[in-house]
């Protein structure tokens, strides 16, 4: 028979998605979501109204593709709010976050049904440990190594949706990375709803920087990438564990969300806007090429033009290199639901459109900083249909297009000397020497 993925939102998703298709190849033949298939697999977000729209939009993609198709709707949005699929046509199995991970069990009936059943309980309450060699992509993989958040942000749904912060066992992450190893991957990127987290639910406590030693001491992974942060989680420790070792990529996302001390504070975010400063020049200082990356929300209730205003300058003054911008969407069940002063849609419209053209700038000046620089990129395995040039990424995130007729350089890491920036914006490389 054959199945088909299609995965919304981060890259926790992601490797969730890695693991159900791990557990059906050899039942399945997996193929594209837009080839015809006997069963559709929706993972979902429902992190935004849009995410939320966009899985309901491909409910009915799948069924154009094959009306006769088993369809199956898992993950966040169904733990939220599993009545919103209940009624969409062509749906025939609802699936929350736990019920997903045993996604076989419930493949075993595939007729089509005259109404959804629904599978979803409670969230859960341990980390789900299950083997997987095999990633979507031949030279990167993710690996899960934390689930759940214990924050309850105001605006957030995420801790009602994939329960408390939980984190898996070491000798299980340690054979994960190894069997990536084995099968051939450069770089695993070390991913949890709150990664920084890890390690608080276990006894006697431990933390994401000693989770990152024993990865370098008992693997042999080329380059291990650290996935979103939040700031009161970066210690110091961590701090220099990136900047001195030379397998950890230089490069870190740290959610900023709001500028503004004030709507911090109605976040319900555990930091204000002079710890991150704070906390950014440090890592600046003892990384300066490094990649920093900040999520930033406009149009929480409340947000007036002044508190905006105190977002722009924060992020027009730290050195971050690309932005997530997000207009605040209401989750029912959050704190912020009920919040009263609620931002116009137009003027989050214009407010995100400032921030992210603002990104692009940033953006730009960090690409401009390597031309003529000699760096270290992991090459993919396949050459880019439309350029006949390779794509490469850097340890500090820059996206290389590199130009070279000798095949041996893929899925290696290997000097690439950056040329120029096209007229897309794109970063050009030829194969350089060190």
């Amino acid at each position: 028979m054959r199945i088909a993925f299609s995965t919304l939102g981060c890259k926790i998703n992601q490797y969730d998605s890695a693991l159900m298709k791990e557990s059906l190849k050899e039942r399945f033949q997996i193929v594209s979501f837009d080839d015809v298939a006997d069963v559709y697999i929706i993972n979902t977000c429902t992190v935004t109204a849009k995410s939320d729209y966009q899985s309901r939009q491909l409910v009915r993609r799948a069924v154009k593709n094959n009306e006769k198709a088993k369809i199956i709707v898992a993950g966040c949005y169904p733990q939220s709010n599993p009545e919103a699929f209940v009624s969409i046509e062509g749906v025939d199995i609802i699936l929350g976050n736990q019920e997903k991970l045993e996604l076989e069990r419930y493949l075993k009936d595939t007729d089509k049904e005259q109404a959804p059943k629904v599978y979803v309980n409670k969230t859960a309450e341990t980390f789900f440990h299950s083997d997987i060699k095999v990633f979507q992509n031949r030279t990167r993989a993710v690996l899960k190594v934390q689930d759940g958040c214990s924050a309850f942000c105001a605006f957030c749904i995420v801790p009602y949706v994939r329960g408390k912060a939980r984190s898996a066992e070491l000798e299980w992450v340690i054979k994960q990375i190894n069997n990536f190893v084995d099968a051939g991957y450069k770089e695993v990127v070390l991913s949890g709803v709150s990664l920084g987290t890890y390690g608080k639910d276990i006894l006697p406590k431990k933390s994401l920087s000693w989770l990152v030693k024993e990865i370098l001491e008992h693997t042999e992974i080329q380059r291990l990438r650290i996935s979103s942060v939040e700031p009161e989680d970066v210690t110091d420790e961590l701090i220099d564990l990136a900047a001195f070792e030379d397998r950890i990529c230089k490069h870190l996302h740290l959610p900023l969300q709001s500028g503004d001390d004030r709507i911090l504070h109605r976040m319900k975010r555990q930091y204000d806007s002079t710890y991150f400063k704070g906390l950014v020049l440090k890592i600046k200082e003892k990384m300066p090429d490094i990649g920093l990356g900040t999520d930033i929300i406009v149009g929480l209730p409340g947000e007036d033009a002044a508190a905006y205003e105190n977002s722009v300058k924060m992020i027009q003054e730290l050195p971050f290199t690309y932005l997530h911008v997000f207009s605040y969407s209401m989750r029912r069940g959050t704190e912020a639901f009920n919040f009263k002063e609620q931002v116009p849609e137009n003027v989050k419209k214009e407010r995100s459109r400032r921030l992210i053209e603002i990104g692009k700038n940033k953006s730009m000046q960090f690409k401009n900083s390597f031309i003529n620089k000699t760096v270290d990129a992991l090459i993919e395995s396949e050459k880019d249909k439309k350029t006949g040039m390779f794509k490469g990424l850097t340890g500090n995130y820059l996206k290389l297009f590199i130009r070279s007729d000798n095949n041996v350089i893929k899925n290696k890491i290997v000097p690439v000397k950056i040329i120029e920036i096209d007229k897309n914006g794109h970063l050009i490389g030829d194969l350089g020497q060190k």
